[in-house]
Parts: C-alpha cells; sequence; structure tokens
C-alpha cells in the first residue's frame, strides 16, 4: 500500500517545491533558493516517481 502512495507523496512535495520557487521569483530576493526549489521540484516531479516504479 505505502509503496503506491509514495509516487503521489513525492510529486506532491514536488509541487509545493515548484510553488515555492515561483513565489522566491515572484518576490525576487533570492535567486540561488529559486533554482534549489524549482530544481528539486521537477526532480521530485518527473524523476522519482519514475524510479520508485520502474516505468523509465
Amino acid at each position: 500500500m505505502l509503496f503506491l502512495l509514495l509516487p503521489i507523496i513525492f510529486v506532491m512535495i514536488g509541487l509545493y517545491c515548484v510553488t515555492l520557487a515561483l513565489w522566491e521569483l515572484r518576490v525576487g530576493a533570492d535567486r540561488k533558493k529559486y533554482i534549489t526549489y524549482m530544481f528539486t521540484g521537477l526532480v521530485l516531479i518527473l524523476i522519482v516517481p519514475k524510479l520508485l516504479v520502474g516505468e523509465i
């Protein structure tokens, strides 16, 4: 059961990171934070669930 929920959890955390990145870009205070949040979010959305399920 947990194995089926892990990809969904990682996608939700990734979407949260992308949202934080867009907020950082809007505020314009720290571009390094923007890059870190965006990279982390995209990895969690695009790569990690495929590695867990094995559909690459």
